[in-house]
């Protein structure tokens, strides 16, 4: 029996609703065994995989700057495959996802796998809920459903050739550093949930007031807020929400390689 690995990276839940659509539509073509990775979680970064030649790779994560997230490369190099065949989703804020897509089918071409079916797809940015407001949705989520079923037709077909996805080498730049963390309101209620799912675990568990250097701006503890009493105040991060609001707010449609 063939397994559907389903595995992503996804402070704020984007990622991974477009990697279990993507898993879910393979599934709905056969029988498979199926298991869910969460990349969030750091100490599932921390461990080794490996995968079999019948084995199915759905991955899914967001795209930093049009580039996969730093923090994520290093597990992607990691992977292990027998050429194994993987669906790789990135999911953007709107704007771009310029070599994310190419940077992440390189990884994996690396550690034994082939990309046979790849999409670029919408989340909510990360730093303002006015860009992809409320992205993926149903529509976003049905176009993930399909390209798992084009994968899975590709695989059944014997087809294994790895698909052409748009990008450039060398890769652009990677962001610069900016060494943020959000600021708190007195609206804090100590509740943890922000400390419970910070993928780099720099918000301590003690007092959700304190954040430590690591930060990576994902965002996750202040959308995650039920009180909201997370913000960004960061000048460049202001001045990025205000280009972003400006310019990239029309809607945009996921991109299908197959």
């Amino acid at each position: 029996m063939k397994t559907i690995t389903t595995m992503y990276f996804s402070p704020t839940g984007a990622s991974r609703k477009i990697a279990n659509g993507i898993a879910g539509g393979i599934a709905g073509t056969g029988t498979f065994e199926q298991k869910t990775i969460d990349l969030t979680k750091p100490q599932a970064r921390e461990k080794t995989y490996e995968f079999r030649s019948n084995d199915i790779l759905v991955i899914g994560y967001p795209v930093y700057g049009g580039r996969v997230p730093a923090v994520l490369q290093n597990v992607l190099c990691g992977l292990k495959g027998t050429a194994t065949p993987a669906v790789l989703a990135a999911v953007y804020g709107n704007r771009d996802y310029e070599d994310a897509l190419l940077e992440g089918q390189d990884l994996l071409a690396e550690g034994g796998f082939t990309v046979l079916a790849a999409g670029a797809f919408i989340g909510e940015h990360s730093y303002s809920a006015k860009v992809g407001a409320g992205r993926p949705d149903a529509e976003d989520l049905q176009a993930a459903e399909g390209l798992g079923i084009k994968a899975a037709e590709k695989i059944s077909a014997g087809d294994y050739l790895e698909v052409a996805v748009k990008g450039n080498r060398p890769y652009k730049d990677p962001m610069p550093d900016m060494p943020f963390t959000p600021k708190i309101t007195e609206t804090c209620t100590g509740c943890g949930l922000c400390a419970e799912n910070c993928p780099m675990q720099v918000i301590s568990r003690e007092n959700p007031t304190q954040i430590n250097t690591g930060c990576i701006l994902c965002s996750a503890c202040v959308k995650l807020c039920p009180q909201q009493a997370k913000y960004w105040d960061a000048e460049p991060i202001l001045k990025i929400k205000q280009m972003l609001e400006t310019k990239f707010v029309e809607r945009k449609e996921p991109e299908i390689f197959i």
